[in-house]
């Protein structure tokens, strides 16, 4: 081919160990940023998730797959030991019963909501009421969730891998993927986000704007159509 289009460097690097020597262009998945930026924090929403005054609320979106590595942040709040952390997961999958058992074997089924799928609609407020959105999945090739997170001014707490850094671009906080680094992180949430990295994590979500995703493909069509033109 004349090239391949991924969405993270990271991505890049994993390819060229594989022995692809083509040009390859790193273009993020595009994202609406304006739909999750639009997200507001909804006290009654928090209330409907068990989350009273003076709790905090995190929150995980995804399909629910072995994969995904939620037993890490089930394992981390666990130990964490902290009864004013609530969880919040969004989204359905194969391995949802093994989760709400895991819950219930480490003593956080009170605390944990599976929500099940949640529409597109719903899913700005909930991002904007988190107190952090948590990501502990390691195998992701982008991870768009972490885009709509950041678009939403959400702290992000990410489990530390190539493709989870290269997203955040050092708008939230990267963690080694083991239950007690991943502990402490949670403990350390606070009850009230600054305005200021609000801001910082909606400024690096700009990076995956669909708009921007359509000028870097034009673009690299065009330098693909401009050898055969000037020929």
């Amino acid at each position: 081919v004349d090239a391949v289009v991924v969405p993270t460097q990271a991505m890049a690097e994993r390819l060229k160990e594989l022995g692809v020597t083509v040009r390859m262009e790193v273009v993020p998945s595009g994202i609406d940023v304006a739909h999750f930026a639009a997200g507001k924090r909804d006290e009654n929403l928090r209330a409907q998730l068990g989350v009273r005054r003076g709790e905090r609320l995190l929150l995980a979106v995804g399909r629910l797959a072995k994969e995904k590595n939620l037993e890490l942040v089930l394992r981390a709040l666990a130990i964490a030991n902290d009864a004013s952390l609530k969880l919040a997961i969004a989204g359905d999958g194969p391995h949802r019963q093994a989760l709400e058992e895991m819950a219930r074997a480490g003593g956080i089924a009170g605390g944990t909501r599976f929500l099940g799928a949640v529409g597109r609609e719903a899913l700005p407020d909930l991002y904007a009421s988190a107190d952090a959105f948590v990501m502990p999945s390691t195998t992701e090739t982008q991870g768009l969730v972490l885009a709509e997170a950041l678009a939403a001014g959400a702290l992000v707490i990410a489990a530390d891998a190539p493709q989870n850094r290269d997203v955040l671009g050092g708008a939230g906080i990267l963690v080694p993927p083991a239950a007690e680094p991943f502990a402490q992180a949670l403990r350390s949430v606070p009850a009230v986000r600054e305005n200021a990295e609000a801001e910082v994590a909606r400024t690096a979500a700009q990076l995956f704007a669909g708009t921007r995703q359509i000028d870097c493909m034009l673009a690299l069509y065009e330098s693909l159509l401009r050898p055969a033109r000037i020929a």
